[in-house]
């Protein structure tokens, strides 16, 4: 008769502490999703960048980058040439500037931003280690508040209305 809730027992102590200690779940920004525009939980935070004070767009490829040879769409992403960011998962999640650059970057020091000042736009791979860059929200007092690092932002609200900023300047400019 304890044979079975015994062996309940030590199931759901596997899979419930065991496991999850030993093989924690991946990232939310590690995992591909199966349906766009699917998931209950959606944020659409804007993010503004400037090259030496100009400002560009991203491109609408950020986040779908394949992975192990198959197409693989994350949950930060952009849809569409411009400043929003699509955040979307099976839950809610708090992601901030720093999860959105980790994409962005694909973990390297090279991003690719879209020069929309020429016909026709243009396409412009960036190296950051060639910039000084300055990371920034705009705050409920009406200003932007710079931060050492994108990690200190906070995360994408769900009312969509934090704006985040990436300002790069050329090493080459700032030194003359």
């Amino acid at each position: 008769m304890l044979i079975a809730p015994i062996a309940i027992g030590a199931s759901m102590l596997v899979t419930f502490i065991i496991i999850p200690t030993f093989v924690p779940p991946p990232h939310p920004t590690d995992v591909c999703l199966k349906a766009l525009n699917k998931e209950t939980f959606q944020l659409f935070p804007r993010i503004q960048i400037f090259v030496d004070g100009h400002q560009k767009w991203l491109p609408d490829n950020v986040g779908r980058l394949p992975l192990n040879g198959k197409d693989c769409v994350r949950s930060i992403r952009t849809d569409q040439v411009g400043d929003v960011v699509h955040v979307e998962y099976v839950r809610p999640i708090r992601l901030t500037l720093d999860d959105f650059m980790n994409v962005y970057t694909n973990h390297t020091s090279m991003i690719t931003v879209v020069d929309n000042s020429t016909t026709p736009a243009q396409l412009q791979t960036l190296n950051l280690t060639n910039y000084n860059i300055k990371y920034s929200y705009y705050s409920e007092q009406g200003n932007f508040v710079y931060v050492g690092k994108p990690s200190e932002t906070p995360a994408f609200p769900s009312d969509n209305k934090l704006v985040d900023r990436i300002e790069l300047a050329s090493k080459s400019s700032t030194n003359k």
